[in-house]
């Protein structure tokens, strides 16, 4: 009788035992799922406050010491305007160094909400259309297609 009392005893333990394994691995996968989605909610949330817009006209694209491409801050947060926070793309080609600059209003690198911007692209470009690609440092993007 008492071998039986035992070995209900350790099968007792053992399963107190696997339980605690269980809930354990189940509160880490939890805490991992939670924080992971606090940082998906940051990220959205930046992308939602962060927005813009080309507001040419696409058929009508100024040219004066290159082409002019006004942005429109249409976000609530501030965008910082600069060659090492902008990406732009020509017909896929990334425009860098002199033959690409950014102004904004007061020139402090800064777009402040419903300010306009001006990129503007010293490149030639062949009659007919062309698209410009435009994407901040958090990942929003627009692009516009052009005639020149």
């Amino acid at each position: 009788m008492a071998s039986m009392g035992t070995s209900e005893m350790i099968f007792f333990i053992a399963t107190m035992v696997v339980t605690a394994s269980v809930v354990g691995v189940l509160g880490g996968q939890t805490l991992h799922i939670t924080q992971s989605m606090g940082q998906s909610s940051k990220s959205v949330s930046s992308m939602i406050q962060s927005n813009f817009e080309i507001i040419n006209d696409p058929s009508n694209i100024p040219n004066s010491g290159g082409y002019i491409f006004y942005i429109k801050n249409t976000g609530s947060n501030e965008i910082y305007f600069t060659n090492n926070t902008i990406s732009t793309t020509v017909d896929g080609t990334l425009i860098t160094g002199i033959l690409i600059s950014y102004a904004s209003p007061d020139n402090s690198g800064v777009l402040h909400p419903a300010q306009v911007g001006e990129i503007i692209v010293d490149i030639p470009l062949t009659a007919g259309y062309h698209t410009i690609t435009v994407t901040l440092n958090n990942g929003v993007s627009h692009h516009m297609t052009f005639q020149t």
